[in-house]
């Protein structure tokens, strides 16, 4: 019988216990609150003034579990705005349906953005800091995949003559970026987003992007 090589033996248990302690971290929920502090502390303090330590403590994780998830900052980040831009299109597509008017449709679509930036004011401010930002260039391009069938309400609604013939980058300025002025605006105090306000925003977007 060949020897034992108990070195080799107690190296493997480790690496077992180590790719099992990598499962059982995975298997837990502490990617949500990761997620969540990280979100709050950067919007707050800025990309650069957020370590990863701070957002550890936030979390109520310990720093090396970040890893088992983000293997730097950066990745973080990159992984941060698509997970935003995912929760957003799934509340932004909420009752979208095949059967629904074009204009029933943008009137959804309208009302499910503003009702996500209003009752998610941190996970909407996230997304406005880092819009055009170089940090998340790569992921842009995903992001927008997302947002499928919203482009389908936008090229039937083309094609039916009810759109005007625009791009999609104008169209997608006039319908939310006013909307989104608002919020901003509604959340510094300086107006408040009532009924009414709200049915005039609508008809001027609907009115800026129809023939």
């Amino acid at each position: 019988m060949p020897p034992i090589n108990f070195c080799r033996l107690y190296l493997t248990i480790n690496e077992c216990s180590f790719n099992l302690e990598i499962v059982r971290h995975k298997d837990d929920n502490k990617h949500q609150a990761i997620c969540d502090a990280a979100i709050e502390l950067i919007t707050r303090n800025g990309f650069a003034d957020t370590s990863m330590s701070k957002i550890a403590k936030a979390a109520n994780v310990s720093p090396a579990t970040i890893y088992v998830y983000f293997e730097n900052k950066e990745e973080l980040l990159r992984k941060l705005y698509l997970f935003v831009k995912r929760e957003m299109s799934a509340e932004l597509l909420r009752g979208i349906k095949p059967n629904l008017s074009t204009e029933e449709a943008f009137k959804i679509l309208w009302n499910n953005f503003y009702n996500f930036a209003s009752r998610n004011p941190v996970r909407f401010a996230f997304t406005e800091q880092f819009a055009n930002s170089p940090l998340v260039d790569g992921c842009r391009e995903e992001s927008m995949n997302y947002f499928q069938p919203l482009l389908a309400v936008f090229e039937r609604g083309k094609a039916e003559k009810v759109f005007k013939d625009i791009s999609l980058e104008i169209f997608v300025a006039f319908t939310f970026a006013p909307l989104t002025g608002l919020v901003k605006s509604h959340f510094g105090g300086e107006i408040v987003l009532d009924e009414k306000v709200l049915a005039t925003a609508y008809e001027i977007a609907w009115d800026a992007v129809t023939n």
